[in-house]
């Protein structure tokens, strides 16, 4: 009854595999929409896209397993496709790929062949650790499965937290400058890859030792043929000789066990039909949860949570939870007689989903209110910044938009329908959907910046030179960014800087005082032209107009996020405890409930609903026919409850299988693992 040593082979690729994809996946979404500008709608439908194909995989994977390559070869050769994947997605993350097209490409075939391999060896793993075990060696089978199951969720806690970091606090292209080198994909993406070739290396050296058993033909194809012909063979018997009591006893299985095993299977399969909508709202915690995260302030006092690592809540509750309520709940209800069926639990399971949404909407409701208004699909937004010492009134030549007053040294936005407007003899084509064009009127001067600044300037007027800046800030007093960031504002231009929250000085230098090569004040006695004293709070957006002449002013662009992300934690525990109530509970009661010739398909098909799940996200988010994203919370909310209410009628007409009905099969199940294993520890295997 020695524990086989080399298991710890098969534990450790299981810990690196799911630290790939948990890591990759974590930052997935914002790759998708900060790198690939792709709207929030589309990232999410693609991110689930994906996510529906790792859990179709499956079923094609244990097909082959089962019928062609075996367990040993299958994992070998697709995770091979795997680091083949992980490599394609982390060249296509490189910011000096030459095309957002190429970008995308090598994205999306990525993301393809890691969705194939991470779902081809997912129902194989495990099984082949059960493999490794002697007849006799139940009890310590059992403590693998738990170390297996543990080292899933160790893997995904880890890199969920980590990944986001090497994204967004390493500086992977020190003299680039430019949008896409402020954030570090390609490591973010390259770090996992590395990770599933050291996983294929662990499980490639424990083969010596490996008890491998060959390919033996695929139950699930034969179920499935056990349902073709009975549905064709019923067909095409007459009424008036139909006299078979079900009609799967029309099949044209070679044993009848067959057809009563998957008699057994359909039943169970009829119960499943309510939870993909428990997946479609478990999945959205990378996705439409991740978008919500970014819309709340992430610092919990000096510590920043990322958007992408608050999805490490999920397993870092898992890990927590299921010990508390093996050790507290169950004991309890039990010690009360409260009884606490598996159909039961799986039922609550299904509402707490429902609830944590709920939870969900209400936080975004509060969120919305304190966001900047930006303008919808058929307007745009028109921001009037005035540093001129008197009112100043915009008045368009062709009379479609109203008169705009801008008091001196103050801004005013507006949000107005698509046209086009003639400004001082200039015809400006506005687009659908633009967030905000500034418009900067000094005296008699009108100068566009098509975006958001952080820092602003306008050139000076009546005969002053016009000069370049350089802005430097002096303090901040909380925030991860450096002291002194440093940017150079050219005559008649804009530029933006990232800085730390909390309070700061913003000082402009005229820049014919500095060196040629050198911005710290050596080149020539400093001359301050401009300084404001700031408090920055995080997500804000700030203006500072700086104009010669006149002492400038500071206009806040966008609002900063005023609502903690601790308050996501409690839409995050009601799921988790929802996830331990059905998916653990639904795991175990397919177990018992599934012939043991049958248990394999059952699992697959679990895996299966997974897909589907992700398969009612990709549909609602693509058809973008909800405007607020509370109101898809609600409505995810509203579905899930009425698959709640279906599950309570199907859970009801339910009669449970008698285990002791397999007796007999199961003895056979052991005497062929006893024959296999001593076929092959015998002398003749190697001849």
């Amino acid at each position: 009854n020695a524990y086989p040593k080399h298991i710890f082979f098969i534990v450790g690729n299981e810990f690196c595999e799911r630290f790939s994809y948990y890591g990759m996946r974590s930052v997935l979404l914002l790759y998708l929409r900060d790198y690939l500008h792709w709207d929030d709608d589309t990232s999410t439908a693609v991110y689930h896209a994906f996510t529906v194909l790792a859990y179709l995989f499956p079923l094609v994977g244990a097909i082959v397993a089962d019928s062609y390559w075996g367990k040993y070869k299958t994992i070998i050769y697709l995770s091979v496709v795997y680091v083949f994947g992980h490599a394609v997605k982390t060249v296509g993350s490189i910011p000096y790929v030459p095309s957002q097209v190429a970008h995308a490409v090598l994205s999306m075939f990525g993301l393809f062949f890691i969705a194939v391999g991470t779902g081809g060896i997912k129902p194989c793993v495990s099984s082949f650790g059960g493999d490794q075990f002697k007849p006799g060696q139940s009890y310590i089978r059992k403590q693998f499965f738990s170390l297996f199951y543990f080292a899933i969720n160790a893997g995904s806690l880890i890199s969920t937290f980590v990944t986001p970091i090497f994204r967004a606090d390493v500086n992977c292209y020190p003299n680039e400058t430019g949008p896409e080198f402020d954030q570090c994909f390609a490591l973010a993406f390259g770090v996992p890859g590395a990770l599933m070739v050291v996983a294929l290396i662990l499980f490639i050296a424990g083969s010596r030792w490996y008890t491998i058993y060959p390919p033996e033909g695929s139950i699930f194809t034969k179920v499935c043929k056990c349902i073709y012909t009975a549905c064709k063979n019923r067909w095409n018997t007459p009424n008036d000789v139909r006299n078979k009591e079900h009609w799967l006893e029309y099949a044209d299985a070679p044993y009848p066990k067959l057809i009563r095993d998957t008699k057994y299977v359909l039943r169970v399969l009829v119960l499943y039909i309510p939870l993909p909508f428990f997946w479609a709202l478990f999945d959205q915690q990378g996705s439409r949860w991740t978008l919500q995260a970014i819309q709340t302030n992430g610092y919990l006092g000096t510590l920043l949570i990322k958007p992408d690592q608050v999805e490490v809540l999920n397993p870092l509750l898992i890990v927590t939870l299921i010990p508390i309520f093996e050790a507290t709940l169950y004991p309890f209800l039990r010690y009360f007689k409260i009884p606490f069926p598996p159909l039961r639990r799986m039922t609550v399971g299904l509402v707490l989903a429902g609830l944590s949404f709920i939870a969900a909407a209400i936080l975004q409701i509060e969120i919305d209110k304190t966001l900047t208004p930006l303008p919808k699909s058929f307007e745009f937004g028109v921001r009037f910044i005035n540093s001129a010492p008197c009112n100043v009134t915009f008045i368009p030549d062709n009379g479609i938009l109203p008169d705009v007053t801008v008091q001196p040294n103050d801004a005013m936005e507006k949000q107005l329908p698509y046209k086009q407007m003639l400004l001082k003899n200039k015809l400006w084509n506005l687009c659908f959907g633009v967030e905000f064009i500034h418009f900067f009127i000094h005296r008699d001067h009108v100068y566009d910046i098509v975006s958001l600044y952080t820092i602003m300037t306008s050139p000076g007027t009546h005969g002053n030179p016009q000069r370049d800046l350089v802005v430097v800030v002096t303090s901040v007093e909380r925030g991860k960014y450096p002291e002194r960031p440093t940017d150079v504002l050219h005559t008649n231009r804009s530029t933006s800087i990232d800085i730390g929250y909390g309070s700061a000085t913003i000082t402009a230098y005229d820049k014919s005082t500095f060196g040629d090569n050198d911005e710290t004040g050596s080149g020539g006695g400093n001359v301050v032209v401009y300084t404001t004293d700031l408090y920055l709070d995080v997500g804000g957006v700030y203006s500072i107009v700086y104009n010669n002449g006149s002492t400038g002013f500071t206009n806040l662009d966008l609002n900063p996020n005023t609502i903690s992300v601790a308050w996501m934690i409690p839409q995050f525990l009601i799921i988790t405890i929802g996830e331990v109530f059905l998916s653990i509970t639904g795991l175990e009661f397919s177990y018992t409930q599934a012939p043991p010739s049958m248990k394999s398909v059952l699992t697959s098909i679990w895996l299966f609903t997974v897909s589907l799940g992700n398969i009612i996200v990709l549909i609602i988010a693509e058809a973008k026919g909800i405007e607020k994203q509370s109101d898809e919370f609600f409505l995810f909310a509203g579905l899930i409850f009425v698959a709640a209410i279906l599950f309570v009628f199907l859970a009801y007409r339910y009669i449970p299988v008698d285990e002791n009905e397999f007796k007999e099969e199961i003895l056979e199940e052991m005497i062929s693992v006893l024959g296999n294993y001593l076929a092959m520890t015998s002398p003749s295997r190697g001849q």
